[in-house]
């Protein structure tokens, strides 16, 4: 269930993507980019509620010796995304959208190393890494396409 949602969570970014190249800036197509990194920033958000979720468990899901670290270390991984899409979209709405865009497109991939690391130290999940590639590595491509159609 947890792959269907996550693939279906791209639905967005690939429909929006697709809008942004695809049609020219004159079609009526309002506020896609608005949309586009409007979405991003929610992601990042729920990004970063699974590091909350986890660092609010009742008893450690995984990690059992140094507990307390990991779990400052998970409530920050939880706030600092949702912090970064704000960011990116206030950027957006104040000054330029490609600039939200941007924004997205070094935080996603920085999130996703970051959370390569907790898993290295087996702060998550086994099957954890996998899904969130995939979901990543799709954003990124629809990030880095659409600040590329929108630059050049």
């Amino acid at each position: 269930m947890a792959v269907v949602l996550a693939l279906a969570g791209l639905l967005p970014f690939l429909l929006c993507t697709c809008g942004i190249v695809f049609f020219a800036s004159g079609v009526p197509v309002p506020n896609l980019m608005m949309a586009f990194v409007f979405y991003g920033a929610m992601s990042l958000g729920f990004y970063g509620a699974v590091h909350w979720g986890l660092a609010l468990e009742p008893a450690p899901v995984i990690v059992t010796t140094g507990a307390d670290h990991t779990n400052r270390l998970r409530l920050a991984l939880g706030v600092v995304p949702a912090f970064a899409g704000w960011v990116a979209a206030y950027t957006a709405f104040a000054w330029m959208p490609v600039a939200g865009v941007a924004i997205l497109a070094l935080a996603v991939p920085l999130l996703y190393l970051l959370e390569r690391q907790g898993w290295r130290t087996g702060a998550l999940p086994s099957g954890y890494m996998g899904l969130r590639l995939i979901v990543s590595a799709v954003t990124e491509c629809c990030l880095l396409v659409v600040l590329v159609a929108r630059l050049f």
